[in-house]
């Protein structure tokens, strides 16, 4: 892992390992005292520049956690590959609807 900043060392640290409890966006907001985007840009930046496993979770108990392993990627991995099979499917749809203005 490169070099973090204070602001994404701060985050790694707030980050539990593994799965069991992972932490909120609010909670990691109240105690690194960023907001809401500069957390999730930071998470983001931990995961795409510093190469660090951050997985989330959506359903109860939900938030942020560090990948521990082969499991965990996995259930970190299935709700993105959904959304991007979604995404896709909408930019293909809006990409080729017939406009009504269209001539």
């Amino acid at each position: 892992m490169e070099h973090l900043d204070k602001n994404e060392q701060k985050i790694y640290d707030l980050l539990p390992k593994g799965i069991d409890r992972p932490r909120p966006l609010k909670e990691l907001e109240k105690l690194s005292g960023l907001k809401n985007r500069e957390v999730r840009g930071i998470i983001y930046r931990l995961i795409v520049l510093h190469h660090v496993p951050i997985g989330s979770q959506y359903k109860r108990p939900n938030g942020y956690y560090v990948i521990t392993n082969n499991e965990e990627r996995q259930q970190a991995l299935a709700p993105l590959t959904s959304q991007i099979a979604m995404m896709s499917k909408r930019a293909q749809v809006i990409g080729n609807v017939e406009l009504e203005n269209e001539e």
